[in-house]
């Protein structure tokens, strides 16, 4: 018998994370040359807040067809392209990165014409803002972890409601606060 580790855990907050990032973000400049802007999005990018150790990384570009027509720069640096994870948003291309056989980073590049990068740049804000949207997000995570730590997506579609929840919650603190 051995040991398999989960696919899906939340751990405590990592102060290593910002880091990670910085790190990630430096190659991803290079590759992404056209980039508008490459920023830490996802639980990683709270300070304080619980999350799976994957690091989430959210970049604008100008046109996703021109980064789908040379995918070099982001598959030498470990990044692989799965089409088939947002099949319904084709201003949204998916590449996630293993390390020494475990997933540290998830890429999601956007068209700049998406909708996506500003509401995550919003329940980003949301949730360090408000201790209790953070507190119920947590609560969310680890139940969706608890329930399903060997798929993604099943975790995924476990905290749907919640992450629906939070995400009106923002819009509305977010008009509230402009």
């Amino acid at each position: 018998m051995y040991d398999v580790a989960p696919v899906v855990e939340v751990v405590a907050y990592d102060p290593a994370w910002p880091e990670r990032f910085t790190a990630a973000r430096r190659l991803l400049v290079a590759a992404l040359p056209t980039a508008l802007s490459i920023e830490h999005i996802g639980s990683t990018s709270i300070p304080g807040l619980p999350a799976k150790p994957i690091i989430d990384i959210q970049a604008v570009v100008p046109d996703v067809e021109a980064v789908l027509a040379d995918l070099r720069p982001l598959e030498q640096l470990g990044y692989v392209y799965r089409p088939l994870v947002f099949p319904d948003d084709d201003q949204h291309l998916f590449f996630p990165r293993d390390t020494a056989g475990r997933r540290t980073e998830h890429l999601h590049v956007f068209d700049v014409t998406s909708p996506v990068p500003a509401e995550n740049r919003l329940f980003r804000a949301y949730i360090a803002a408000d201790t209790d949207a953070a507190r119920r997000y947590e609560a969310a995570k680890r139940h969706a972890a608890e329930r399903h730590p060997d798929s993604r997506a099943r975790y995924g579609a476990a905290k749907e409601k919640a992450m629906r929840q939070l995400a009106a919650e923002a819009q509305v603190w977010g008009s509230s606060a402009g």
